[in-house]
């Protein structure tokens, strides 16, 4: 009685909800300004730790997307739809962790990006970055499900982290039908004091063999760094994405995206900017006049250590073939050229 005890006091449960209210011009071409209260990846999840002594740990976490919309379910939002593992943690051998969680090259965002929105909400630079969520349609930054994981201990500033994960699902934005389909990927990050640099590669592998089957292989390459001036910080990244045999032609197509971030914090107000450029498929399979480019302005209001307030513009400008969705990953024809959103917004983490 007395184990038992001892491991569930050291189990707690953690959320977040998010939402807000926004008037959208996105998707398709022809679509209409829509005024919407949108949940913004609201979550609860359970997680804990047992110390199994000799510095190991035991640590399982289990997280479920909530849609504190309109009740919804599907995708996240389903029990265990986020970030859930079973792993063994050491300060001197790193962690291990089993189960369905991002992928490594996610773990840059909290470097560079829209990260003073936590990386979602209709501002969501993944609209550009990584070419969006969709593995199916060449997105990079998934939740990647039955990975495995390996992070390093911090070493003189440097952490890193490995994954590889076995697709598997019914389609949509996190996953993709499995048909021998992997997805491996991995990061190295360096900090110190004000100075956060890092880079991730990732790999899609064999996807012509699952549903969609547009493209076969597919690579992604980062470089991201931030630095804080005190109360100013800045960050930016440069990417490179390649996707072959599309729709089997044995073709292939690139891109580069960058963009730039700048956060400057008064007291209890944070002011951000950003502004990010995806250039134009190339290559044999590549597409003209397919880029965008994307900004947002963004004033957040600090009321706790766990609760802020936020109202920020965000815009996206397609080329004549741009496929960009802002707030969302990338389609598959093109789609609004102008598109751009006014939000009033509320977050609180427990």
């Amino acid at each position: 009685m007395s184990l038992v005890a001892a491991a569930q006091a050291d189990t707690m449960i953690y959320g977040r909800i998010h939402a807000d209210i926004e008037s959208t011009v996105s998707g398709a071409r022809g679509a209409r300004a829509t005024t919407r209260v949108q949940n913004n990846a609201s979550r609860v999840g359970f997680k804990g730790t047992e110390d199994l002594g000799d510095g190991l740990s035991a640590i399982w976490q289990v997280e479920s997307g909530v849609a504190i919309d309109d009740g919804s379910s599907g995708g996240s939002n389903q029990w265990a739809g986020r970030e859930s593992f079973v792993g063994l943690s050491s300060k001197t051998l790193g962690t291990v962790k089993l189960g369905s969680f991002l992928v490594p090259l996610d773990d840059l965002h909290g470097i560079a990006g829209n990260m003073f929105q936590y990386v979602s909400g209709i501002s969501n630079d993944a609209a550009l970055w990584l070419n969006g969520g969709n593995l199916a349609t060449g997105g990079f930054d998934i939740r990647g499900a039955n990975s495995i994981s390996y992070q390093t201990p911090e070493i003189n500033g440097f952490t890193s982290r490995i994954q590889h994960s076995l697709t598997s699902g019914a389609g949509g934005a996190e996953s993709t039908s499995h048909g021998g389909a992997t997805v491996t990927s991995g990061d190295i990050v360096y900090k110190s004091g004000p100075l956060s640099v890092a880079y991730g590669i990732q790999a899609n592998r064999s996807m012509s063999r699952t549903s969609s089957g547009f493209y076969d292989n597919a690579l992604a390459n980062m470089l991201v760094a931030g630095y804080s001036f005190g109360d100013l910080y800045l960050a930016g990244l440069i990417e490179h994405d390649t996707m072959e045999n599309i729709n089997r032609s044995g073709d292939r197509r690139n891109r580069n995206y960058a963009s730039l971030t700048a956060s400057y914090t008064l007291g209890r107000n944070v002011f951000t900017v950003l502004g990010g450029k995806a250039g134009s498929w190339t290559g044999d399979a590549g597409v003209g006049n397919s880029g965008a480019t994307m900004g947002t302005v963004a004033y957040n209001h600090v009321l706790s250590k766990t609760t802020q307030v936020y109202v920020l513009y965000t815009a996206l400008r397609n080329d004549s073939n741009g496929t960009y969705v802002l707030g969302g990953s990338p389609a598959l024809t093109p789609q609004a050229r102008n598109q751009h959103s006014l939000a009033l917004g509320m977050w609180k983490n427990f």
